[in-house]
């Protein structure tokens, strides 16, 4: 169970976004301790290889300088998308099924002081009693009590789950539906209508997705206009199956690649993404990062729907 959040983390997401958030350590290979006795093995096995990676990509425009709550401020974006096949190749290019053939029900993927900020930031963002698409979703949505946690509280008036492992999202109180889908495999979403849903999230896993322009653009097409997408993550994760740019790239510089899907994958399609560092206790748990987009009326824009984070 979650406690309750301290005084560090009693400010609401807009009021964070106006203070430049703190700097934390690039620890993209932290795991949980319940983890850490069972990766030793695995980790020493692709020491090497994430070693021999670091100096074979080459840094992107994503690499400003900037904090992360300035990155997306008023960004200078390439021409073309700028992250190549090298960008975004994975150390393990085996089937994501494989890697994830074993639930991982109960394994929390953040702390509870970043559990915390989701919940609020959540609560805050989606609406009440919409149809919200839970992308990449697992045993856990990270909803607060009340707010959508379980099903049967009616916050929402449904929730969708897409994840990799059927026995997780079976186990998820939250979903009032879902398909176990690798979208690393296939980005399309065929179970989906068009404009079915009122928002999308994407919890801690936008850091996996291999061929994201695909990706945001089922996500801009089943989104109804104005609808936001939201995709949060912190520090941690499985280094073998995240992208090599993500894996490599400073704190900052992965919301300005987030930012980037947002951009590149239907032109005039969204609002201009925008950045908030959410971490709670700076060096003292996980940081907690969000980007944000919504989807405008129709190509080109014709609406001035605008970002709320």
């Amino acid at each position: 169970a979650v406690g309750p959040q301290t005084a560090a983390t009693s400010a609401t997401p807009r009021q964070r976004l106006a203070t430049p958030g703190p700097t934390h350590p690039n620890t993209t290979s932290l795991l949980p301790s319940r983890w850490r006795g069972a990766a030793a093995v695995a980790a020493a096995a692709v020491g090497v290889a994430l070693a021999s990676s670091s100096s074979s990509v080459e840094p992107g425009p994503w690499e400003t300088g900037l904090s992360a709550a300035e990155v997306l401020s008023s960004p200078a974006w390439p021409a073309a998308f700028p992250l190549t096949a090298t960008h975004l190749a994975r150390l393990d290019e085996t089937p994501d099924t494989r890697f994830y053939a074993r639930p991982r029900i109960n394994v929390q993927h953040v702390d509870e002081s970043a559990i915390a900020a989701l919940q609020e930031l959540y609560a805050q963002e989606l609406p009440r009693g919409g149809a919200v698409l839970d992308l990449m979703s697992s045993w856990t949505s990270h909803l607060a009590e009340g707010r959508g946690r379980d099903r049967a509280d009616g916050h929402f008036a449904r929730v969708s789950g897409l994840g990799a492992h059927a026995e997780e999202l079976r186990a998820n109180p939250a979903l009032h539906d879902y398909h176990a889908h690798d979208i690393n495999a296939d980005p399309r979403l065929p179970m989906y209508a068009d404009e079915s849903f009122d928002a999308v999230v994407c919890s801690v896993s936008v850091d996996y997705l291999a061929d994201p322009l695909p990706v945001f653009r089922e996500i801009h097409r089943v989104l109804k206009p104005g609808g936001p997408a939201l995709f949060t993550w912190s520090n941690r994760m499985f280094p073998t199956k995240a992208i090599a740019a993500w894996r490599e790239a400073s704190e900052p510089a992965r919301l300005w690649i987030c930012g980037a899907y947002f951009h590149y994958s239907v032109p005039g399609g969204f609002t201009p993404p925008e950045g908030v560092d959410l971490s709670p206790h700076a060096g003292r748990s996980d940081p907690v990062y969000a980007v944000s987009a919504r989807k405008l009326a129709g190509p080109g824009g014709g609406a001035n729907a605008k970002s709320e984070l």
